[in-house]
C-alpha cells in the first residue's frame, strides 16, 4: 500500500513540475472584432523554462473544435480556446460531432505506409491512424527554447463552434494545451524510440487571459 502511494505521489509531482516547466503565452495584447468580416490571428509562444529536453504533441495550425473540456485522441495536440465574460466561462452553443475537425491521414503516403508496416501488430486499423497523427505532431523543445505559432479564429463563430457574444461586454480570451496521460501511454509511448531520453509532456497548461473586444453591429 505504501509502495502504491509513493508511485502515485511521484506521478503527481512529476505532472506538477512538468506544467511549471512549460509556459504558454498569448502574444497579442488584445483581440478585436468590430466587423462581421474581421478575421483574427492568435499569436502565441511555447517556452521550455526547465533544463530538460521536452517532447510535446502540438499542431499550431488550428484549434480543437470538438469540445471544451475533454480531448479525444484524434484532437490531442490541437490547442483549445476559452472565452470568458468577466470571470464566467462561456460554453459553445453547439458542436457538430459529424463535422468536427479530424486529423487527415494520407494513407498512400510513404511515411504512413512505413509507420503501418512497423506498428501494425501493436495497433488496429483505427488506432494506427490516430497514432500516426499524434506522431506527426511531435515537436522537441530544448531547455530555454521558445517556439512561436499563429492560428486564425473568428468570433462569435469559429467554424462550427458558436459562442453568443453581446456588444460592449467585458470579455477575455485564453488558450490551453491539454495532453492526457492515458492517450500518450496508448498511442505514443509504444512508438517512441527506446533510446529517447526527453521528457514527454502530459497534463494541461494555460495561457494568460487577454481582452477580447467585441463591438459588432453588422453581424445579422
Amino acid at each position: 500500500m505504501k509502495h502504491s502511494f509513493l508511485i502515485f505521489t511521484v506521478l503527481i509531482f512529476n505532472n506538477y513540475f512538468a506544467q511549471n516547466d512549460l509556459e504558454l503565452k498569448i502574444i497579442n495584447d488584445t483581440i478585436k472584432k468590430v466587423s462581421m468580416f474581421d478575421d483574427n490571428s492568435i499569436f502565441y509562444s511555447l517556452k521550455n523554462n526547465s533544463d530538460k529536453m521536452y517532447q510535446i504533441i502540438l499542431d499550431g495550425d488550428e484549434f480543437n473544435e470538438h469540445g471544451e473540456y475533454s480531448v479525444e485522441p484524434e484532437f490531442v495536440g490541437l490547442p483549445e480556446y476559452y472565452v470568458f465574460e468577466k470571470s464566467n466561462l462561456l460554453n459553445p452553443d453547439g458542436v457538430s460531432d459529424s463535422e468536427g475537425n479530424k486529423f487527415n491521414i494520407d494513407r498512400n503516403s510513404d511515411d504512413f505506409r512505413k509507420f503501418k508496416r512497423k506498428f501494425n501488430k501493436i495497433f488496429n486499423k483505427n488506432d494506427i491512424e490516430v497514432a500516426f497523427g499524434i506522431n506527426s505532431r511531435i515537436l522537441k523543445l530544448k531547455p530555454e527554447e521558445v517556439k512561436y505559432f499563429s492560428t486564425r479564429v473568428d468570433f462569435p463563430r469559429y467554424r462550427r463552434r458558436y459562442i453568443d457574444l453581446k456588444n460592449k461586454s467585458e470579455y477575455y480570451f485564453q488558450i490551453s494545451l491539454q495532453i492526457p496521460k492515458e492517450i500518450v501511454d496508448k498511442y505514443y509511448l509504444p512508438t517512441r524510440h527506446k533510446n529517447d531520453t526527453e521528457t514527454v509532456f502530459v497534463g494541461q497548461i494555460f495561457s494568460q487571459k487577454i481582452p477580447l473586444i467585441y463591438e459588432v453591429y453588422n453581424d445579422r
